[in-house]
């Protein structure tokens, strides 16, 4: 991996917080696809509003990237929010893409994922920082294309006046007709009105501009379709998941994401029903990803990445008619290696002892249950299939396999709910932790009312009776029961953008020229920004917060539908008498509409997923081209019978790779070694390490010379392999490998060596403060006082440069900067340093 914009690069990352975030050039990233028969490329830049580690975990943001970057005449590029620290360090530079540097300003379209709503005024932040206006009224031909995707465009209102394009729903079967388009009008330069009379019409393709809603009082009465034939949006939806694209090679991030894992979706869509989750709706109808299809995805990438954790990713993991199969198919080729798995989403009643047994062989990734609700009667409301006792015995099955830490996840705030349901949660909390000493972690997320679910009738929580129930919960707090729950402010925005209309597009443009950023995050969300806004513009958060009545059309209901209307009214009526409705896959068609005339079809996929039981031989073969070398590299250490070996590697870490903390640096090499093939040992213990040692740690953005490692393996390998093995980005280059003898005592450090340059000759004569010492305040607020005299081994100067030598004190160690100018008296002048030795003892 090569870093071309180095240079430019180096000034502008410096003191930043977690710099990583925006070198690019990781493992799996690509440059693009082939031009097509004319010579174009129609450049898109993926952009996520939201910083990086969180962004990088998305799965459709990969799979994206995973369809241009594989379609000739296309290609992707990655963008996303900068931190505050890093747009100021802007200063005027527009904000550019991962891959080639390109302002978002020179790409033809502007792709933004949708997540959530708390992400709206990142999302104008970035348009601006990439020199593009955010209203689309104001923008110019010959500008990007914006366009956007994801949950939010469920509702696409609120941002309608800043977006050209919203896909709605799902992008694999129908991206290449729809970029097509887009190509052809990029290619020919065409005016956007002769775009959107192409695109209109068009499965999941939304073009506000083609619509003008109208009101009356302040109330929204429907919206006119300015094309005829094009009066509503029905959504783009892959009719099988098997078969579908997929990344083989996902992208290695340099600054550890939130999920830091291998991701392959399983199935996608749900039919339990849940009453408040919009994504159960949306997505239906349930579609599932065909066993051996599934492991070679994981094989594959595991191989590529160099992992050591997998995650099966759906809304309800354990539905997969297959799921105790797959897990017994992974963890047969992956156990050995040290590779965990997870399953992120499983609902209480479909986790058997079988299936934590499984997933506990290597580690335990994390154990979590969704109650949703205390009560029987509010579960029967939302409705959630579970029991007490069914909660119970899961708990029990994840206590009785070890698990140590277990979270627990509700809502409050749900329709009907009553102090008594308040009471319950805390009852039931206590409950579990009776049960075990593990630690139990419990969430209380805020009810919102979402859109195309059976509460979008519903009203939401004003922000005071959110603050009652919390404080009502935060009572619950005990040792070893920890109950965290959202901010009442950050549910109310969420609230209001999630059923509003374009009214609110200048109340986010307020609120975002406020200073707006990073609102998901509660320490950023100013709440104040939004109700000055709101009361500016002339709203009344009653009137927003309120029900919507049933006999009036809803601001997003252009869109879809996802399920019929008069099926979510049903199952209004059926919360409203606590009444449940069964699982389609069970019970038979419950009239949703979402299979739209496919329900056979579909059904004969499931049907045949479940009729094809996997044979021992599947599996086998499964694992020839992938595997045979790759299982070797992880092999835990005492299960090999060769004699375990040592090398000592001396390596470099200069240029971007400088800008990686300790830890984002081994964790790179890491992967490295699991991905050569070497059969590195591994620690014992809970979570297995691979033996890989570091003499020092290096500070974030000084450069080195001389970085060394010590690294065990279970066989015994020439130096050239192990050199010539590993897959290293520039930036980390490897000068040395030594095999150590076996008897060879423990590596310890006697010195560092390191060369300061100045801009003039300041290093003439030797230190005049031999005898000086120094303060130095910790991160956590400590002050230390080194006397010079006890580490500093030598100082040589030559005019403009000054090499030091500081040998490691036992409990710290003064930084070279700072005796530098202790030693000759230097308040502010600029230094440059470079680690250039590591002297061992």
């Amino acid at each position: 991996m090569r870093f071309s914009f180095w240079p430019e690069l180096a000034e502008e990352l410096m003191d930043i917080e977690r710099p990583g975030r925006y070198l690019g050039s990781e493992i799996g990233a690509q440059p693009g696809s082939e031009p097509d028969e004319r010579g174009f490329i129609l450049r898109t830049v993926l952009a996520f509003p939201e910083v990086y580690e969180i962004a990088h975990s998305h799965l459709g943001h990969k799979i994206l990237y995973h369809l241009f970057n594989h379609q000739k005449g296309f290609s992707a590029e990655r963008v996303y929010a900068p931190w505050p620290d890093y747009e100021k360090r802007l200063l005027g530079r527009p904000l550019r893409s991962l891959e080639t540097r390109s302002p978002l300003s020179e790409f033809h379209v502007v792709g933004f994922s949708l997540q959530y709503e708390l992400s709206y005024t990142n999302i104008l932040n970035m348009l601006a920082l990439g020199g593009v206006n955010p209203r689309r009224a104001e923008r110019a031909e010959g500008t990007p294309l914006i366009v956007a995707g994801g949950p939010g465009a469920a509702n696409p209102e609120p941002l309608a006046d800043f977006f050209d394009v919203f896909f709605v729903g799902e992008a694999e079967d129908a991206w290449l007709g729809d970029y097509t388009i887009i190509k052809d009008w990029a290619y020919a330069q065409a005016p956007k009105a002769e775009l959107y009379e192409r695109l209109a019409g068009r499965p999941g393709v939304y073009l506000p501009a083609l619509f003008e809603p109208e009101y009356e009082k302040g109330q929204y009465l429907g919206s006119i379709a300015k094309k005829a034939g094009y009066e509503t949006i029905p959504r783009a939806t892959v009719a099988r998941l098997t078969g579908s694209p997929f990344p083989s090679r996902q992208i290695v991030p340099w600054v550890k994401p939130v999920h830091d894992r291998v991701v392959v979706e399983i199935a996608r869509g749900c039919a339990r029903g849940c009453r408040f989750c919009q994504a159960g709706y949306i997505y239906r109808p349930v579609r599932e990803r065909e066993r051996q299809e599934i492991l070679t995805l994981v094989d594959q990438n595991l191989a590529a990445t160099g992992y050591d954790e997998a995650a099966f990713l759906s809304l309800s993991a354990g539905d997969h008619s297959q799921i105790e199969s797959l897990c017994a198919g992974f963890m047969g080729q992956w156990a050995e290696a040290g590779v965990a798995l997870s399953l992120p989403s499983l609902r209480v009643k479909s986790l058997s002892p079988a299936l934590a047994q499984q997933i506990a062989r290597v580690r335990k990734t994390g154990f979590t249950i969704a109650p949703e609700a205390a009560s029987a009667r509010l579960r029967a409301v939302i409705n959630k299939d579970l029991t007490e006792d069914d909660l119970f015995a899961a708990c029990q099955t994840a206590f009785s396999l070890g698990w140590r830490t277990l979270k627990l996840y509700f809502m409050t705030g749900l329709p009907t709910e009553s102090p008594e349901d308040l009471q319950a949660l805390l009852q039931l909390t206590q409950r579990v932790k009776k049960m075990s000493r593990a630690q139990i972690n419990v969430s209380v997320a805020t009810f919102i009312p979402k859109p195309h679910t059976p509460f979008q009738w519903r009203n939401a929580s004003s922000e005071a009776e959110i603050q009652a129930r919390l404080k009502i919960l935060s009572a619950g707090q005990k040792p070893g029961l920890d109950i965290r729950y959202s901010s009442a402010e950050a549910a109310l925005v969420e609230a209001i953008l999630a059923r509003g209309d374009r009214r609110l597009a200048p109340v986010i443009e307020d609120v975002w020229r406020a200073g707006a950023r990073f609102e998901a995050w509660n320490e950023n969300l100013k709440v104040e920004l939004w109700k000055e806004a709101l009361e500016r513009r002339g709203f009344a958060l009653n009137d927003l917060l309120g029900p919507k009545d049933p006999a009036k059309p809803l601001p997003w209901e252009r869109i879809g539908p996802f399920v019929q209307r008069e099926f979510l009214l049903r199952e209004l009526v059926r919360a409203e008498n606590a009444q449940t409705t069964p699982d389609c896959r069970q019970a038979g068609c419950q009239g949703c509409g979402a299979c739209a005339g496919k329900a056979q079809e579909l059904a004969a996929n499931l049907a045949a997923n479940m009729a094809t039981p996997p044979t021992p031989d599947s599996d086998q073969i499964r694992s020839r081209p992938i595997l045979e070398t790759v299982l070797k590299k992880g092999r835990p250490a005492g299960l090999s019978s060769g004699q375990e070996t040592r090398f000592l590697v001396e390596f470099t870490k200069t240029g971007p790779m400088s800008l990686l903390g300790h830890l984002e640096m081994v964790e790179a090499l890491k992967k490295s070694f699991r991905r050569s093939g070497l059969p590195v040992a591994y620690s014992q213990g809970f979570h297995p390490q691979p033996k890989l040692s570091f003499m020092s740690a290096l500070p974030l953005g000084l450069e080195s010379l001389s970085e060394l490692m010590v690294v065990t393996l279970t066989e015994r390998k020439s130096s050239e392999l192990l050199r010539s093995s590993l897959d290293l980005p520039e930036g980390l280059d490897i000068i040395r490998v030594q095999i150590l003898p076996p008897n060879a005592k423990k590596l310890k450090v006697a010195s560092i060596s390191y060369l300061i340059e100045a801009d003039k000759a300041i290093f003439i004569d030797q230190p005049l403060h031999s005898a000086a010492s120094i303060n130095y305040t910790d991160s956590k607020g400590k002050t230390r006082r080194f006397e010079l005299a006890e580490f500093v081994v030598a100082a040589i100067p030559d005019q403009r440069r000054l090499t030091l030598v500081i040998k490691p004190g036992l409990t710290g160690t003064p930084k070279p900067l700072a005796v530098t100018r202790a030693l000759y008296g230097l308040n502010e002048e600029p230094l440059k340093i470079k680690k250039i030795a590591t002297n061992l003892a």
